[in-house]
């Protein structure tokens, strides 16, 4: 707070050397206890707008601090996912969550998903990270916890995370067997990346999920826009299908 009390002091001798010795000499002339009143008031006021500049400065300092941290903290993550993506994409679920028995990469030790998920939360590389746990945990069968990590990776900046985390819930909640939920996430995340090129498979999610549900009406309409909207996409077949198991015109 240096930087602040040197702002209110530089203030109070500019106002000395002019306002207060007018009043001053004023004073020696008669009375003029309004704008004494008035002085005091204006003092008190340049040093409240003083000490907000200098927090305003302390709190935008601040902010650059932490975006500064954040990117370093993405630039490690994003290492540290590079090192254990092979055996997720390899289908080797367990050991891209713990990284447990795998030996050093580069002099590094290597972490595992769920390490760096929690350990970079709030960078966009932990929220892919989390992305990714959820979705080795879902083929492990560890649908509950899962949720927790899409939950996490919700929270992601990049349109692309944010629908893969809400079409990770939506798969959650169809393993419950809660086929209406999931059908309102996929939903969720079918409007969210409406220019994802993600979204015809959403939909198409959303669809199947509410004919499970029993909503015939829903599923119809759905499967409608499917075939209508994206009527070059490879899943317009799967929609009109959808259309004929439910005994509904494309029209």
């Amino acid at each position: 707070m240096g930087g602040v009390c040197a702002y209110v002091f530089d203030i109070e001798e500019c106002m000395s050397t002019d306002i207060v010795e007018q009043v001053n000499d004023k004073a020696q002339s008669g009375p003029v206890q309004g704008s004494v009143g008035a002085v005091d008031r204006m003092q008190g006021n340049w040093k409240m707008l003083a000490v907000i500049a200098g927090l305003v400065v302390v709190v935008i300092g601040g902010i650059y601090f932490y975006r500064q941290q954040k990117q370093t903290q993405n630039v490690e993550a994003n290492a540290a996912l590079s090192r254990v993506r092979t055996f997720f994409e390899q289908g080797e679920f367990q050991k891209a969550l713990t990284a447990d028995k795998v030996p050093p990469m580069g002099g590094e030790p290597v972490k595992g998903l769920l390490a760096i998920s929690d350990e970079y939360s709030g960078t966009e590389a932990g929220a892919t990270a989390a992305l990714m746990a959820g979705n080795s945990l879902s083929n492990l069968g560890k649908y509950s916890e899962a949720a927790e990590q899409f939950e996490r990776a919700k929270g992601g900046d990049a349109i692309v995370t944010q629908v893969g985390a809400l079409t990770g819930l939506g798969a959650c909640k169809e393993a419950e067997k809660d086929y209406a939920g999931a059908a309102a996430l996929y939903e969720q995340a079918a409007e969210r990346g409406s220019k994802s090129g993600l979204e015809d498979r959403c939909w198409l999610y959303a669809g199947l999920s509410y004919e499970k549900a029993g909503n015939k009406e829903k599923a119809g309409q759905i499967f409608r826009t499917i075939v209508k909207r994206y009527e070059m996409s490879e899943l317009a077949p799967a929609a009109k299908s959808g259309l004929a198991r439910l005994g509904m015109a494309i029209d």
